[in-house]
């Protein structure tokens, strides 16, 4: 069942909602992330190199699903948006209300 013009629009609204805050949360740990200039004891420079990594790592998972979410946003204007990357069917509706930025349907995720 292909998707109508309302549940579009509220797709829409999601995946906007949803770049807004990534792109927050984005910033917030950009201006968390502190390498600093002082000098620390050895134990204290291994603690703060590790939140740093973490810090990163989160950014970039971050990061992925902002790039998710502006390519589903891309689909919109082209028409591509709700059909399965990886079969070409379409994405259920019950896949898109929770993850608006689902790139595969309930079939393709499930034999992953």
């Amino acid at each position: 069942m292909a998707i109508n013009k309302e549940q579009l629009e509220i797709f829409e609204k999601k995946l906007l909602w949803i770049q807004s805050e990534l792109a927050k949360e984005i910033k917030n740990l950009d201006s968390q992330l502190d390498f600093g200039d002082d000098i620390d004891h050895l134990d204290e420079e291994a603690d703060e190199t590790e939140e740093i990594a973490n810090t990163m790592g989160i950014k970039e998972d971050l990061k992925g699903r902002l790039a998710t979410v502006e390519k589903a946003m891309e689909k919109m204007k082209s028409g591509g948006y709700g059909k399965c990357e990886k079969c070409g069917m379409e994405i259920e509706t019950e896949i898109l209300n929770i993850v608006p930025e689902s790139e595969w349907c309930k079939m393709c995720k499930m034999s992953e």
